[in-house]
């Protein structure tokens, strides 16, 4: 039973894609002690945090703080972390605490993404990325006992945007429209797909129906 949750979502550090097992990982992750098993997999398996991605992260037009690693009684564990303030010509609400990997994806999905995607729909670059968590110490709400990369600082959940021109657009109010604001956020969430191993967005499940979750965990999903 071990070996069959290992391969469901990636080993040594190989992304797997999960999306067709997900209702199979339900059912094990509960199951004695395959979550903590998981969680070892996942402090192993998430792409390295280390000097040189420190190194690589301090090359990229961002503003960011170095961060003490830290570790948490649940399991939850920071290493190479920071507080990234900007990525580019983006803002980002609250500074929020990362993972070195995180931060670099997210500049070079600020670089090669995002803003074009804002200038061809919308006509705007953005000036800021509102966001309602990155590091949370818990489970993820769909596999008790499974740590969230959140719970890494490994992942971020962003709530909407801010353009230069002054309009902000919101995850919840605005996916669901017909106008360039609902195609934009679209185009987003499928680029993020290719950016991060992970994106889900308010078509994904209900629990993320207010904001896009983007990670670099040890599997991929793109819902």
């Amino acid at each position: 039973m071990v070996i069959a949750a290992a391969s469901i979502i990636g080993f040594a550090g190989i992304p797997l894609y999960f999306d067709y097992s997900r209702r199979l990982l339900v059912r094990v992750a509960s199951i004695g002690p395959i979550p903590t098993f998981i969680n070892r997999l996942q402090r192993y398996g998430i792409p390295k945090n280390d000097a040189e991605c420190m190194k690589d992260l301090k090359t990229l037009d961002v503003d960011f703080k170095e961060q003490v690693s830290f570790s948490e009684p649940l399991g939850c564990k920071v290493e190479y972390g920071v507080r990234l303030a900007r990525a580019g010509n983006i803002s980002i609400s609250n500074a929020p605490l990362l993972t070195c990997r995180m931060a670099t994806e997210l500049a070079e999905f600020e670089q090669g993404k995002l803003q074009s995607t804002a200038k061809r729909i919308l006509g705007s670059e953005i000036k800021r990325i509102n966001h309602i968590g990155t590091y949370n110490c818990r489970s993820m709400r769909q596999y008790k006992g499974i740590i969230s990369q959140h719970g890494y600082a490994n992942a971020i959940d962003v709530s909407g945007f801010v353009l230069k021109d002054g309009r902000a657009i919101s995850v919840a109010k605005d996916w669901k429209g017909n106008g360039k604001k609902a195609r934009f956020l679209k185009a987003v969430a499928s680029s993020a797909c290719q950016a991060f191993r992970v994106s889900v967005s308010p078509d994904g499940d209900a629990n993320h129906w207010n904001h896009l979750h983007w990670d670099m965990g040890i599997y991929r999903s793109c819902r």
